[in-house]
């Protein structure tokens, strides 16, 4: 566009800005001037073009996702073969782009897979199955009689499993090595899911999922590749799995920074830029949900979910409001799917690739964010790696730090809807607020839930 297009209008500079700012908020101006998104990262109030290193900006920007939309995908739990192929029908049936199906036990899959998956084209409906179940295994029964291509994945990740409850990941990496061979031409098929849920439930912030999540990654690059795999088709046939919190712009953020060092790890293994765009699946977060104000949750699931999409999500969960305290309802999980729906088919939110490019304030924070993740990284992978980190403590105790922060924080007078302040009048607590103040390691890493931190059992 030629600069003559606005020509009668004068060019206001950063100064002039800052003058209307001071004027507007009067007193309140000093209290929004700086801008602490997390501990060690601050943020002025707005930037200019002159502010940032457009160098850093392009690359940035090259990296983000190229084509709109994202895959409309619920969560759906296994109990019994026919109620389950009938709410997986159902999904799909009702606005869903895939399905995740969470399975619980591996005596069951052997012998009921083939009815849960009855009349579903697994060529045609993609489903990640969510599972701790050997994956080469599955990818038995799943195969079985589907055809030669198949779409979706398995949602599975060893080190996460290991992480949570202290089972070996070994065989478990074995099994995906060798399911991601027997897969090669299924290039909508992605055995191998890296997480940061453990990461986040626990309590890390946004710098230190990135930066886990990445030394996960390499860790698992490695084995593959060592095992004869093109680190060209490795990087393409596996996903991210990305929670995402209430902090509505750090989560844009978040997800932003990833995949710029997604592709920075991309160029270390020797990938063209145009062949290592990540897909990455998000999933609105559960660690500040609260039984006493369920229907906050709701609402916060869809900022997180804009979140999520902003930031270039390729597929997204949104939890049902109830899930993480009871079995969730048939209302509540339809009204998880809706969100989604509501914000492609209303929003138009799906008609742009990248809807936070051109802010100079997100360009700014997915670079500070990335700044600080990939130092992290490089300590981490100086320190020996993923496995040498969790196995000594510095991962734990990193995240544990954290946790006492965010705890404090909320003592303090930080706000989460529903948690600490406005729950419904019916349902106000009583007596002193519960924290977990525990500085010991932790040989696993728990799930955690601000909530239920804040609150005390109700008479």
């Amino acid at each position: 566009m030629s600069d003559l297009s606005f020509s009668e209008f004068n060019i206001t500079d950063k100064n002039s800005w800052k003058k209307q700012a001071q004027k507007e908020l009067g007193e309140k101006f000093s209290k929004t001037e700086n801008w602490k998104i997390l501990p060690d990262i601050d943020l002025k109030a707005y930037y200019t073009r002159d502010d940032v290193d457009s160098s850093k900006v392009d690359l940035l920007q090259n990296c983000q996702k190229k084509r709109p939309g994202w895959l409309n995908t619920p969560i759906v739990k296994y109990d019994n073969p026919w109620p389950t192929n009938a709410r997986l029908r159902s999904a799909f049936d009702n606005g869903a782009d895939a399905v995740i199906l969470s399975l619980n036990s591996p005596e069951l899959v052997k012998a009921e897979l083939s009815r849960t998956l009855h009349s579903i084209r697994l060529s045609d409906s993609p489903i990640f199955f969510h599972t701790t179940i050997n994956s080469e295994n599955l990818f038995d029964e799943i195969s079985r009689g589907a055809g030669y291509y198949l779409k979706g994945g398995i949602a599975n990740d060893p080190l996460a499993n290991w992480m949570r409850d202290g089972n070996t990941y070994k065989d478990a990496v074995d099994n995906v090595c060798n399911t991601l061979k027997r897969t090669k031409i299924m290039r909508e098929f992605r055995p191998l899911m890296v997480e940061s849920h453990v990461y986040h439930n626990a309590g890390a912030d946004a710098v230190q999922e990135i930066a886990f999540l990445l030394s996960s990654a390499v860790f698992y690059f490695d084995k593959l590749t060592d095992a004869g795999i093109s680190s060209l088709h490795t990087l393409n046939r596996f996903f991210y799995s990305v929670s995402i919190g209430p902090h509505y712009l750090t989560e844009i953020a978040k997800l932003r920074a990833l995949r710029f060092l997604h592709h920075r790890i991309s160029r270390a293994y020797q990938i063209p830029e145009e062949l290592c765009e990540p897909f990455i699946h998000t999933q609105t977060s559960s660690f500040a949900d609260s039984r006493l104000s369920p229907y906050t949750n709701l609402i916060r699931s869809t900022t997180e979910a804009m979140s999520a999409i902003v930031g270039g999500c390729n597929a997204l969960t949104v939890q049902p409001y109830d899930h993480s305290f009871q079995k969730s309802s048939e209302f509540s999980e339809r009204i998880a799917k809706n969100v989604s729906l509501l914000l492609a088919s209303e929003s138009y939110l799906d008609r742009v690739a990248d809807p936070a490019a051109g802010s100079y304030q997100l360009d700014m924070m997915s670079l500070k964010i990335a700044d600080a993740a990939w130092d992290l990284f490089l300590k981490t992978e100086e320190k020996g790696g993923i496995i040498s980190c969790f196995e000594s403590g510095f991962i734990q105790s990193e995240i544990e730090k954290t946790w006492q922060d965010k705890i404090a924080s909320l003592h303090k007078g930080n706000v989460i809807v529903g948690v600490n302040k406005f729950r419904e009048e019916e349902q106000q607590v009583t007596g002193t607020p519960v924290f977990e103040m525990n500085s010991a390691v932790f040989k696993t890493l728990p799930v955690r839930n601000l909530a239920e931190s804040w609150e005390v059992t109700l008479d």
